[in-house]
């Protein structure tokens, strides 16, 4: 049915919905798809939005279900994360070569997209194949779903989910700050991590009042994705440095350096103001309006099924 709720269900009936069909798709990924790459990308998407959905009820649950289900999918998530990080690296490369394209050689940089290549398909081979971690992973899902339904969640209403909404719009408030003191690669990180969440929530939610909460999703999602590619431009270069027999020779190597601390700033400088004009309410009238449209939208269905009857 989708990520978000749903007007002929209930809140805790539409959780639950939501984190079983996350589940469904996830191992779908990784025991039916054909391209191994793809898979691995969408089944740790699905983790990530079922930890979006732990954490909107993690007041409503309690710590005892909250944490062990967390560390459930947040490990899932790092059991394939080495090949999904390797395929990145590559991504990243290429849009760096197509962005500056005009000021490079033709075949600039080949030589290290060979050699991410060949890392990358190494890694594949080792995580998916030698360690058979999708398999193990799909084992623990498969578990993992049974106990959904067991999840406490009572409340039809905003007490099931205004802490932990507060609690996500907080973190990713008081991130923006400490990446605003210090724009470091793991700040940065921090930030985009909390701002990801914010998303997932706001589209859950997203029925509630349509139109306007689809368009901040879209604006909170334009967020993530600059930060995500601070953060891969920040990956790669650190592979750069590092390992400089990747690259063709040492210009070769400073000179790409430079193209991603200049892609860099620039996306830095564009997440600033998103980020401000995100973040501007203080958290409590954040949720306090997000509760204000829950009990219009409530009144509304309220409203209609009084009609219908």
């Amino acid at each position: 049915m989708g990520y978000r709720l749903e007007g002929d269900e209930s809140f805790p009936e539409g959780v639950k919905r939501i984190a079983r069909e996350q589940l469904d798709q996830a191992l779908a990924q990784l025991m039916e798809a054909e391209d191994r790459d793809e898979a691995v990308h969408e089944a740790r998407k699905h983790f990530k939005k079922i930890r979006a959905v732990l954490r909107l009820v993690r007041d409503e649950i309690g710590e005892d279900v909250y944490k062990p289900e967390n560390v459930c999918y947040r490990d899932a998530g790092r059991r394939l994360a080495a090949v999904r990080d390797s395929f990145v690296q590559v991504e990243t490369l290429e849009a760096v070569t197509a962005r500056f394209a005009e000021t490079l050689a033709p075949g600039a940089f080949e030589g290290l997209r060979e050699a991410l290549v060949r890392r990358h398909a190494e890694i594949k081979q080792r995580v998916l194949e030698e360690e058979q971690a999708a398999d193990e992973v799909a084992a623990t899902l498969k578990e993992a779903r049974g106990r959904v339904a067991d999840w406490p969640v009572e409340h039809d209403d905003v007490s099931a989910f205004d802490d932990g909404l507060r609690r996500v719009y907080k973190r990713g408030r008081n991130r923006l700050a400490d990446a605003r003191d210090e724009p470091t690669v793991d700040t940065l990180h921090e930030w985009r991590k909390r701002v990801k969440y914010l998303w997932y929530h706001t589209r859950i939610l997203q029925p509630i009042w349509s139109d306007p909460l689809a368009e901040l999703a879209d604006e909170i999602h334009d967020l993530a994705n600059t930060l995500g590619d601070v953060h891969d431009l920040a990956v790669l270069r650190t592979t750069v440095a590092e390992e400089p027999d990747l690259c063709e020779d040492e210009h070769g190597m400073q000179h790409l350096i430079g193209l991603i601390d200049r892609r860099r700033a620039a996306l830095q400088a564009a997440a600033w103001p998103l980020g401000e004009r995100m973040y501007v309410e203080p958290p409590d009238a954040f949720v306090a309006r997000i509760a204000a449209y829950w009990e219009i939208w409530r009144r509304e269905r309220a409203r209609e099924e009084d009609r219908v009857c």
